[in-house]
């Protein structure tokens, strides 16, 4: 019987969910258009989305934590705009990119040291940092002699082939993709960090009482959301040709949207990256099929901020529903430790029923 129970919790999970849901509208897309369910064509257009999840996937590491970043998006564009440049200035191309990651982390280390020796809220020193990211992303263009909206071309064919190539039929950028879900799926499911980030997120004074580096959790969270960032920017720079200083300027929406839909609580404590790693596949196939229904990008757009807000809606309410059942649990466990009996507590309309009989 706890058998059953078990894996009839396990069915009931919100990824297992999501799965349904990836299933359910690759097929409803593929009906309303053939064309979208041609193999050859979904395995190459993975590359249109799955760098979105590279950044979703460290996001749901701070947002485990009980924080926010929503500073990753002008932190891709500094990323790029300083590759760019320094690649200009003569650089190798592979040392530019270098000085643009190191960048970006540098950037994730500063929002951890803002948040941690401030005690603000990580929304707000983010949303300020977007803002300083943003800026100096266009004042290294500026630097640069180039423009903030045309910026660097005539990258080596190289770098073009980062995001742009394939390796035995699968793109690079899924490759990409794959070893930082397994990457994230370790650290958060696997190692020390992780479980300190999940119990940081779930209470921090027990965490800091329980002798967790709860700073040092923090910093290299908001460091590695960062750095992926970053990644993403340069993976961009080399998918379309160019580095520009605002090339993570659409990231923001569609990235929050996957972690929020993948199952991360916006509280923190709760989530999984399989969730994200699912979720990835399920927003980026929507927008595609949404496309191919000839929906205009303002409408796509329109349509994933009214999923994002159901499906925040619905997290909320399933973790309600949760917590009462488990405090309905937990209640029912220790009237039977105090009454010393194993056997099924009556419920209310029982107890009524044997009131009146008497």
């Amino acid at each position: 019987m706890n058998a059953l129970k078990s894996r009839l919790r396990m069915f009931a999970r919100w990824e297992i969910g999501l799965i349904g849901v990836l299933i359910l509208e690759v097929l409803i897309f593929g009906a309303l258009n053939p064309k979208f369910m041609d193999p050859s064509r979904m395995v190459y257009s993975l590359s249109d989305f799955v760098y979105l999840g590279i950044i979703a996937l460290p996001l749901a590491l701070v947002m485990i934590t009980g924080g926010i970043d929503i500073s990753f998006a002008s932190v891709a564009s500094l990323a790029a705009i300083i590759m760019g440049v320094t690649y200009k200035s003569g650089a190798n191309i592979w040392v530019a990119v270098l000085v643009g990651l190191a960048i970006a982390a540098l950037a994730g280390v500063f929002n951890g040291v803002l948040i941690v020796t401030t005690g603000a809220n990580p929304m707000v020193i983010t949303l300020g940092t977007q803002f300083l990211f943003a800026g100096l992303a266009l004042a290294a263009s500026g630097l640069g002699g180039v423009s903030a909206f045309e910026g660097v071309s005539g990258l080596p064919a190289e770098f073009s082939s980062i995001a742009g190539g394939d390796l035995l039929g699968v793109p690079n950028m899924l490759i990409i993709f794959a070893l930082c879900a397994a990457f994230f799926a370790f650290l958060l499911g696997r190692s020390t960090f992780g479980r300190q980030a999940r119990l940081i997120g779930a209470n921090p004074v027990a965490a800091r009482y329980a002798g967790f580096r709860s700073n040092a959790v923090l910093i290299g969270s908001y460091a590695l959301t960062s750095l992926c960032a970053g990644i993403v920017g340069v993976l961009l720079s080399s998918y379309v040709g160019s580095a520009r200083a605002d090339i993570g300027s659409a990231l923001l929406m569609p990235v929050l949207t996957l972690v929020v839909i993948g199952g991360v609580s916006m509280y923190g404590g709760e989530g999984s990256m399989f969730g994200v790693i699912v979720a990835t596949f399920v927003i980026g196939f929507l927008q595609q099929g949404l496309r191919f229904a000839r929906l205009t990008e303002n409408e796509v757009a329109v349509f994933t901020g009214v999923i994002l807000v159901t499906v925040a809606s619905l997290r909320w309410w399933s973790g309600r529903w949760s917590e009462k059942v488990r405090n309905a649990r937990v209640r029912r466990e220790n009237l039977k430790r105090m009454t010393g009996t194993t056997t099924a507590i009556p419920d209310t309309a029982t107890i009524s029923a044997m009131k009146t009989s008497a």
